[in-house]
């Protein structure tokens, strides 16, 4: 196998390296702006260029996108500006939409896929930083690859990604910035595997998702109070198996009721830890949202529907009492004894 050039290659040793003053300012289609750069789709030449702010940013995202190898969108050129390499050239493929994937059998090749160009990436100490359905392109060979590693990095080194992507990062990436890990990549891929056989975002219900444009803003509050997916919409025991060895796999979770940021009203369902009834006693504690304390949302009074979580927490309550928690929307006194209390 021949070895690449190298980034400072001179120009014309990659086939599709390009100039940018040489690209005609109406044939750039702008795709995304990002931290480290915009990327623009040349349509013509048949191409998408990654445009980089700084030269040392660019060349470490191709460095790390070189290592991937074959999980890897191809890298076929470099962007010079006024003969400096400040980005770099890859093939006009095929966005993944997981909300319109034709077939269930469709489906599970791209889930089975994206676990292995995971595997394969954490095996080269790769951390992908920015596991998603939109990173995945299927390429013109019929195989899907990573693109955007932007929040990519070598596992261990310390390098902190400026940005995360709300719907499928873990709750202790959105409260706070730490180094990357290959946890935070298998959580991150437990989500978009749901997505990718759902067809729709996690931690948002069908309704939510049709009534609000930008539903990752609904989703926060989700994810910062820790919630898991709905389990009950993977109706395939095989891929809900794997969303839950990839969440296993995850960061360690740490649960809490109020995020802090409120957006939504969350239900949230306890069992009483020592409780010594059969069935347990249950009882369910709405977190309201500050949309819903300040009118509703659009000022429509409370909100009709609060969110459930799926997962169920444990109170460690005194069992054979009766009892009324101190708070302003307490629920009827209870006995472990007898009864079944909700709030």
């Amino acid at each position: 196998m021949s070895v690449p050039p190298p980034w400072n290659a001179p120009f014309g040793s990659y086939p599709k390296d390009l100039h940018w003053e040489s690209i005609i300012p109406d044939a750039k289609m702008l795709l995304s702006v990002g931290s480290y750069g915009r990327v623009y789709r040349l349509a013509e030449l048949g191409v998408v260029i990654k445009h980089g702010n700084a030269p040392a940013d660019i060349e470490r995202v191709w460095n790390i996108m070189k290592r991937a190898g074959d999980a890897c969108v191809s890298l076929v050129g470099r962007l010079f500006i006024r003969g400096e390499v400040l980005g770099f050239v890859m093939p006009n493929e095929t966005p993944i939409d997981a909300d319109n994937i034709a077939t269930k059998e469709e489906r599970l090749r791209i889930i089975y896929r994206l676990r292995d160009l995971v595997t394969d990436l954490h095996a080269k100490q790769i951390v992908h930083g920015d596991v998603k359905p939109q990173n995945l392109l299927l390429c013109s060979d019929g195989l899907v690859r990573f693109c955007d590693f932007d929040c990519a990095s070598i596992e261990g080194d310390g390098f902190v990604a400026p940005i995360y992507t709300l719907p499928y990062c873990s709750p202790g990436r959105a409260r706070h910035q730490d180094a990357m890990t290959c946890a935070e990549d298998m959580h991150a891929m437990g989500l978009s595997i749901w997505h990718l056989y759902a067809g729709r975002f996690p931690l948002a219900t069908v309704e939510e998702i049709k009534e609000f444009e930008d539903i990752e803003c609904v989703i926060m509050d989700r994810v910062f109070a820790g919630f898991l997916p709905d389990m009950t919409a993977i109706d395939d025991p095989d891929i809900a198996a794997l969303i839950e060895d990839c969440l296993a796999a995850g960061p360690e979770r740490a649960d809490t009721l109020d995020s802090g940021q409120a957006i939504y009203c969350i239900t949230t369902r306890f069992v009483f830890g020592r409780c010594t009834a059969q069935p347990q006693h249950t009882y369910s504690r709405i977190v309201h949202s500050m949309a819903c304390v300040w009118g509703g949302p659009g000022g429509k009074g409370r909100c009709e529907d609060s969110f459930v979580d799926p997962k169920v927490f444990t109170a460690d309550l005194e069992p054979s009492t009766s009892y009324e928690l101190e708070r302003k929307d307490a629920f009827p006194a209870v006995s472990c004894s007898s009864g079944h209390g909700r709030l």
